[in-house]
């Protein structure tokens, strides 16, 4: 395995737990391009300014990641580290000035141009604080009348001098790297890294056919300009938590009835599965009343749990591992063909997953072992249901301790 690069990716843009995406490429910034290619981080470039398609109120969350890339088989995997930041996106362009010298005469490309300038020159003046150069990977397309531009972000690629000298040798002719001869002869290492931070990595248009992800750009004369605006980004908690030894459960208050789940095993009676997205609580029903009553963590601010009825499809009971978010996923359970299912997973009192039902450790097994494909599975805002009936051996669920 080979590491040298680090991402700040756009986490929210990731499928859920349950995806079978994985990173592909034959190198780090590949890959990254990889599992971001269904952003929605797309924005309108002009003559007029960016306008960011997505909700331009509202923040993106970044966070840093490392890939490590087996040069045998383009096999990457990510590595999410604890540090995250919210980019309010569209306050990286806060006014249209930059763009106003762009005219009816302009190319995409250079709508192209002049937005990675902007945006690498705003991060660098922000509050994001990294070291050496960042740079957007971006794709991007010409707009519809041909005076501008479309350009959908994947991720900023994080490094040192070094690394970066470095990465530009490895990568030679494999990049759109954006800039002029003329200037790269005219400066030192240090001033051709600035050059290259300003004007960043295109990673090909989406509208002609691709021989790969990437389509280099022509070399085109231009202007080098610093663009100082006031900070849009801001640290926040990192969504993604390496796994850790043991499963996390604050509740501790799962209960089974276990007459009817013997009842259930015994008779032909009807199963069905209610998660409560508000209580933050999934039901085992047998014959419309309650067997199992658990704890569950659905998706976190940013990412969606889909609502209605689905039908378990797909059951792993050990194996299923994200790729993507570098977690095993026992006891899994698909619901529908979506990437969404219910699975062990920590349960930190509040919603935090990707997408998927995170249920107890102690709780799964029992759920897995008295539910079976083609059960129905209803993902509700709220539910009023019936109370649990008393039983003399209800079961206090022991989570294993973290």
């Amino acid at each position: 395995m080979n590491t040298t690069a680090t991402f700040l990716g756009p986490v929210n843009q990731l499928p859920a737990e349950g995806s079978d995406q994985a990173p592909t490429g034959k190198s780090e910034v590949e890959a990254c391009a990889s599992m971001f290619a269904e952003s929605q981080l797309w924005f309108d470039v002009s003559v007029d300014g960016v306008t960011l398609v997505a909700n331009p109120q509202e923040t993106e969350l970044f966070q840093l990641f490392t890939l490590e890339v087996n040069e045998n088989n383009a096999e990457a995997t990510p590595a999410w580290g604890d540090q995250a930041y919210e980019i309010s996106l569209q306050g990286l362009f806060p006014d249209a000035a930059s763009f106003e010298t762009l005219s009816d005469a302009s190319e995409p490309e250079d709508f192209v141009r002049r937005f990675l300038e902007v945006i690498s020159s705003s991060l660098k003046n922000s509050d994001l604080k990294a070291e050496g150069t960042t740079l957007p990977l971006i794709r991007w397309q010409a707009g519809d009348d041909g005076n501008s531009a479309r350009v959908q972000l994947l991720g900023l690629l994080l490094a040192n001098e070094d690394q970066f000298q470095a990465f530009c040798r490895n990568n030679s002719g494999e990049f759109g790297f954006i800039f002029e001869d003329a200037e790269i002869q005219a400066h030192g290492a240090r001033e051709v890294i600035t050059v290259l931070a300003l004007l960043g990595i295109t990673l090909g248009s989406v509208t002609s056919a691709e021989a790969g992800i990437f389509k280099p750009l022509a070399k085109k004369e231009m202007r080098i300009q610093q663009v100082a605006y006031s900070s849009t980004v801001k640290k926040a908690p990192a969504p993604i938590q390496q796994q850790q030894s043991g499963w996390m459960d604050v509740h501790q208050d799962a209960y089974f009835n276990q007459a009817l789940l013997d009842y259930g095993k015994s008779n032909k009676s009807t199963k069905k599965i209610v998660v409560d997205i508000s209580k933050q609580r999934a039901y085992l029903l047998v014959d419309g009343q309650i067997a199992i009553d658990t704890a569950v963590s659905t998706a976190r601010s940013g990412k969606y749990t889909p609502r209605g009825e689905f039908k378990i499809t797909e059951r792993v009971q050990s194996g299923k591992t994200s790729t993507i978010y570098g977690c095993s996923l026992p006891y899994w359970q698909r619901l529908d063909q979506s990437a969404v299912g219910m699975h062990v997973g920590d349960l930190p009192g509040y919603p935090a997953s990707a997408g998927c039902i995170r249920l107890p450790h102690s709780v799964a097994p029992v759920l897995f072992a008295n539910t079976a494909s083609g059960v129905t599975v209803q993902i509700v805002d709220s539910w009023s249901g019936p109370a649990p009936q008393a039983a003399p051996n209800i079961i206090v669920a022991q989570v294993v301790q973290q």
